[in-house]
């Protein structure tokens, strides 16, 4: 007894604990989310979402639920009658003992109450967390100020408020309409629905009892009711049609399905008056005949004879007939990508480019990107990987000023990579406390190469290490990342690692202000949510240690604000000494009437309205609106106020270097390929489409990607950073087209930021594109000679990003080529530049040596920024030295600079007197005699010229 007393008190306590356990388990993923928004200053990301899904589950639910319930207690009194009567009365025939209990009502209802309560919380809790954003777009919808050609409706219709009909009716119609084929059929199984004949327009041919007939004519009307207004979305819906060579309504979606869906709205109405009649009357036909009507009326009209219309009166007359509604495709179309902004101007690219015309594109040449992003990434991993565990996700450009000079940079951030510890060392207190965060970035200029063919480093080292006071990194340490997939637990009494440091490693702690805290009640929480004890086991952890979770800043972005769609590709920027990250997010839509989907996407709407900053140390995230004018971003600025910052409040150091999105530019060059056609005979037969150019990377055939570049563009008088993409013809497998036809540019500085500027070529001139300069270079004797000579000693020649660059009016292309050894470990090194301009081409170790074989010697000498190696940095005596070297470098240069000038003079005379001599004396046309002479004259200018260089050079 007594052990049974002590028992009972022992279990009730175990069972309440688990009990509370298990609740507080449930609730722990919930408590940490509110933590974590919370901590952000987000709240309201995470209550406007929570509690419009409880109301919209509650109101669904509970109309549901009344409905169901209600039609399932209408069956109860048939049900109870079928069970207790029939069936036993089969069973007594079998066998007259063991029967079943009779059931009884009371069961029946609770059964029933069960079930309803079931079904409407399932369905409730699909549409709440699905509708949920559909219905509070709805409440705050935003007017596009741009009407639908076909309706005249403002588009805002059609974004925000046609998919919230769209969910209300997907909510009810579905559940009824399977409610109520179950119901007849119970009702036909258990004989309250008898059929005496097919011919249901007969009188008596269907028998109901009075009861199903009513509970049958509520759920048709019901029905009816949904349908009528489903018809009345459908109507709007032809706006999507595919049918036939339009996106949107065509032809026979106008003349025939639309005055269908119209007829079908009547009809519903009527069949709804009907079953609505079929409650007060005895006639069971005022059910059948409606059912039937609708589904043969719906099935001819809204079928087959549109199907009909445009097989035999649209498809003869196509371009005839779908005229009207191409110019809506190629409207709307435009529109949804911001194509119809973009600014088109006429590009000659023929115009004679001379050496003085290079003088005038000194900022363009001097920022030519040599360094091609694509091997870079392996190059940073080999010589500033220090460690196995660090890495580089991959190669960001961007720009900078530096000095007073614009100057394009190659960024990567070293960033921890905890599947390349050792895996002896990944223990949970290695991977959660110790090897927390990345360290610095590695930076270079993108034309700067030293003489072994690699980078230059503008920042390298850890430390990180630069000359250059606006790349200077005061907090270089990065918990937040592209490849910080883990949580951890940072400010613990164990130190941090920082970096290795000889024999020993530098060690840190997080002074951040986000993180969740560990109280007492949080500890608990946390550690029930993240499943482990070591919370409470590890003496590491104190009150002021802190969680750090969703740590990758692309998961980050995406758990604040789920309902924007978010650029793949995050970069690094140097912000007064921090490093931070953006990401470009893209308000998206799929509800544009007549705008065509991409091809890879589900959306036909697209805008690059915010910028979101987080800062690679803490972990803070901000939003920033950089498009007003977008109305998908101006709804849900209404739905969570105080989110979203004005591009306004974003400090200039950031917003210097915002980049147009290469993701959201590419969108628009696979549309623009089709959609810059915007004469409807030329768009329908596609005479006049285009496609990306291409080019050989490596040594195989890809499209163009699009690149940055620092570039003067025509008309303009600075240099500026923007994005630009070469096009050509489009081709087929048996027609290849690869002149160049036209070069698309995104600028994005100051107030240019979203300009896009369109150059065409003349259709009547054939100006070579990239893949045309490649087979010239593959053609060329002295180079296809070179890179086969390289490619049979063990190495491999790959072939960088064939840059096209207009200059002067014409173009100037430039490919850099590697060299690599196929041995495991190498990396490829820069070794000669090739540079095409017209009909010249010139392979030469440096791109000033290939300017001057093709320009000729007076080109401007271009700056690389190289007079200071960084490798130098924490060497004092290195670094006096080589400015001392450097003082004396520029001494020669001046005195070789006055000895050029002299040779110039003199040679100018020397040709000029020639001239004059072949004038007097010979009386030859001197268009045709000078050349032989002047050459001779310019040889003797040009062999005492090439002694003196020559006898300085030895000099130095």
């Amino acid at each position: 007894m007594r052990g049974k007393s002590i028992l009972k008190p022992g279990l009730k306590v175990l069972v309440l604990l688990i009990i509370i356990i298990a609740v507080l388990s449930a609730l722990s993923g919930f408590y940490e989310d509110w933590l974590w928004f919370t901590d952000l200053g987000y709240a309201t990301l995470f209550w406007t979402p929570f509690f419009s899904k409880v109301l919209i589950q509650a109101i669904n639910g509970t109309m549901l639920f009344l409905v169901i319930f209600a039609t399932l207690m209408s069956g109860r009194h048939a049900f109870t009658t079928f069970y207790n009567e029939r069936f036993r009365k089969r069973i007594r025939l079998v066998e007259e003992v063991n029967l079943p209990p009779a059931v009884s009502p009371r069961r029946v209802t609770i059964s029933l109450l069960v079930l309803s309560a079931v079904i409407s919380i399932i369905v409730s809790f699909i549409v709440g967390f699905t509708g949920w954003l559909d219905f509070l777009s709805f409440v705050n919808a935003s007017s596009f100020h741009y009407s639908d050609p076909l309706f005249n409706q403002d588009l805002g219709f059609f974004v925000f408020k046609l998919p919230f009909f769209e969910t209300i009716y997907n909510a009810f119609f579905s559940p009824i309409l399977i409610l109520t084929l179950f119901t007849a059929l119970f009702y036909i199984m258990t004989g309250v629905v008898r059929f005496h004949s097919i011919r249901i327009w007969k009188k008596d041919a269907v028998v109901i009892s009075p009861t199903a007939r009513r509970h049958l004519g509520v759920l048709l009307t019901i029905l009816f009711a949904l349908k009528g207004f489903g018809y009345y979305i459908s109507a709007y819906e032809i706006v999507y049609s595919h049918r036939g060579h339009v996106v949107g309504a065509g032809y026979s979606d106008i003349y025939a399905s639309l005055p269908v869906f119209k007829i079908l709205v009547v009809v519903s109405l009527v069949c709804f008056l009907f079953s609505l009649i079929a409650f007060f009357r005895k006639d069971s036909r005022l059910l059948t005949l409606p059912v039937s009507f609708l589904i043969v009326f719906s099935f001819f009209t809204s079928g087959i004879f549109p199907t009909m219309l445009q097989s035999l009166v649209v498809v003869p007359n196509e371009l005839q007939k779908e005229a009207p509604y191409i110019a809506s495709e190629i409207q709307m179309t435009r529109y949804a990508y911001g194509l119809d902004k973009i600014k088109e101007q006429d590009y000659t690219g023929v115009e004679t480019v001379t050496a003085q015309d290079l003088k005038n594109e000194l900022g363009t040449l001097n920022n030519i990107r040599l360094n091609d992003p694509r091997p870079m990434q392996q190059i940073y991993t080999q010589k500033q990987g220090i460690r196995q565990y660090y890495k580089f996700n991959d190669i960001d450009v961007d720009r900078y000023k530096i000095g007073d000079t614009y100057r394009q940079v190659m960024l990567s951030a070293r960033e921890i990579s905890l599947q390349d510890l050792d895996p002896k060392a990944l223990t949970f207190v290695n991977t959660r406390f110790k090897y927390t965060h990345g360290f610095g970035l590695t930076a270079s200029f993108a034309n700067a190469v030293t003489t072994k063919g690699l980078p230059a480093f503008a920042v390298s080292n850890v430390p990180p290490q630069t000359d250059y006071t606006e790349l200077k990194i005061t907090e270089p340490r990065i918990y937040f990342g592209e490849l910080t997939n883990d949580w951890v637990v940072a400010n613990t009494k164990s130190k941090e690692f920082d970096y290795p440091l000889g024999n020993e490693n530098a060690e840190s702690s997080y002074t951040g202000k986000t993180g969740i805290p560990f109280t007492a009640f949080n500890k608990l929480m946390l550690s029930l949510h993240q499943m482990t004890p070591r919370f409470y086991l590890a003496g590491e952890v104190t009150s002021e240690s802190k969680l750090l979770l969703y740590r990758n800043v692309l998961e980050r972005a995406k758990k604040l604000a789920p309902f924007l769609t978010y650029d793949n590709d995050p970069y690094t920027i140097i912000d007064n000494g921090k490093i931070k990250w953006i990401i470009d997010a893209y308000t998206t839509t799929n509800s544009i009437p007549y705008s065509s989907k991409y091809s890879t996407q589900d959306f036909n709407y697209i805008r690059n309205s915010v910028k979101v900053v987080v800062d690679a140390y803490d972990g803070t995230v901000d939003f920033y609106a950089v498009d007003k004018e977008d109305p998908i971003l101006q709804t849900y600025q209404r739905i969570f106020p105080g989110v979203f910052k004005s591009i306004s409040e974003m400090p200039y150091s950031i917003k210097s270097h915002l980049r147009y999105p290469e993701t959201m530019f590419k969108i628009q060059c696979d549309m623009l390929n089709t959609f810059h056609m915007t004469n409807t005979k030329v768009f329908y037969n596609k005479e006049d489409a285009w496609n990306v150019a291409k080019e050989i990377y490596g040594s195989s055939e890809q499209n163009v990607e699009p690149y940055y570049v620092i570039m003067k563009l025509p008309g303009e008088t600075n240099e500026e950073f923007v994005l630009m993409q070469p096009f050509t013809p489009a081709s087929s497998t048996t027609n290849s087209r690869n002149n160049l036809v036209a070069w698309l540019a995104a600028r994005m500085d100051g107030e240019n930021y979203g300009k896009l500027v369109l150059y065409k070529m003349p259709k009547n001139m054939e100006i070579d594109g990239p893949f045309q300069v490649e087979s010239r270079i593959d053609q060329d004797p002295v180079i296809s000679q070179q890179f086969a000579l390289w490619n049979q000693k063990g190495s491999s020649v790959l072939r960088g990003n064939l840059l096209v660059l207009p200059i002067g009016g014409n173009f100037l292309f430039v490919e850099p080529i590697y060299l690599q050894s196929t041995t495991n470990g190498s990396i490829p090194e820069l070794k000669r530049v090739v540079i095409i301009y017209e009909d010249k081409i010139a392979m030469t170790e440096t791109l000033e040596e290939g300017l001057k074989e093709i320009f000729g010697r007076y080109i401007p000498s271009l700056d690389t920024l190289q007079e200071t190696p960084v490798d130098n940095a924490g060497n004092p005596d290195q670094t006096n030295a080589t400015d001392t070297t450097k003082t004396e470098l520029q001494s020669v240069l001046d005195q070789i600079k006055q000895i050029r000038e002299m040779l110039d003079a003199l040679e100018n005379q020397l040709t000029t007197i020639n001239n004059k001599g072949l004038t007097v004396d010979s009386g030859l046309d001197t268009s045709q005699a000078l050349p032989a002479d002047d050459n001779a004259g310019n040889a003797s200018a040009g062999s005492a010229k090439d002694t003196a260089e020559a006898t300085v050079n030895a000099g130095r």
